[in-house]
């Protein structure tokens, strides 16, 4: 499904990808700008390809802007990871348009259910604009 703004529509136009290309240098910096950390030099390419469904990438003229990890289980369920857009970019309309592909590709694949998790701050992001709903879960901090 093509999420691409129209030609011409201004400082807004991107274009997502799903399983887009990308080098692991720019993951890395859009993910260490996002998440305000150091930038690290994790292979997100050969780990997206070994454990996740899929993921979308938002570029502007070329520049990597944005980011969607789909993990899975392999069966029923999927889960969106590391949700980023550069805050330049912010409040374009890009997240909710990584999230709805993202959405579509699980259904495609038989998903059921699709789990995120966030800040208290991006509730009216994921429940609001994205359609998520509250439910009880748990967590078990490891570190």
């Amino acid at each position: 499904m093509d999420r691409t703004p129209p030609e011409g529509s201004g400082p807004s136009e991107y274009r997502t990808e799903w399983r887009g290309a990308f080098d692991n240098a720019e993951i890395n910096a859009l993910h260490a700008e996002c998440f305000e950390h150091r930038v690290f030099a994790d292979d997100w390419w050969a780990q997206v390809n070994r454990f996740s469904l899929g993921w979308v990438c938002a570029r502007r003229s070329g520049k990597l802007v944005g980011f969607v990890n789909l993990a899975w289980d392999g069966g029923f369920h999927a889960f969106i990871l590391d949700t980023t857009v550069l805050p330049a970019f912010q409040r374009q309309g890009i997240a909710k348009a990584m999230i709805m592909e993202a959405v579509d590709r699980a259904k495609q694949a038989g998903c059921e259910w699709l789990h995120v998790d966030f800040d208290p701050h991006l509730r009216p992001f994921y429940f609001d604009a994205c359609g998520f709903s509250s439910t009880d879960a748990g967590l078990i901090a490891l570190k």
